[in-house]
């Protein structure tokens, strides 16, 4: 169990020490990776963790908050180019021409 809580604090660390900079798939595989060790720990037969060990769990929970913060910007960082990526398709679909180019146009006025 130690081990895996060592695994988990340096990969919080690494995370951490980048976390203005890292990008939606580099923060998927953070969440993969800590996904498997806490699978990890939790398929052990001794599951019961120590106090020193619970307290080390919980200083890792404490980074918690601000690696959300960081996945909701990015989240809103991706809505809004989808937004402003729709937006230029309907004016660019707006001002393409809505007419068949094959088409004859006939002039029935007689003077």
């Amino acid at each position: 169990m130690d081990e895996l809580i060592t695994d988990l604090e340096e990969l919080t660390q690494e995370l951490m020490l980048q976390l203005e900079e890292v990008d939606s798939d580099e923060l998927e595989r953070f969440v993969n990776k800590r996904q498997f060790i806490i699978d990890s720990m939790l398929g052990q037969e001794n599951r019961q963790a120590t106090l020193p060990q619970q307290a080390r769990l919980q200083k890792i929970m404490e980074y918690d908050h601000a690696i959300l913060i960081r996945m909701n910007s990015l989240k809103i960082e991706a809505k809004d180019w989808l937004i402003q990526r729709n937006q230029a398709k309907v004016q660019k679909n707006a001002y393409e021409a809505s007419y068949a180019v094959d088409s004859i146009i006939v002039d029935t006025k007689r003077y």
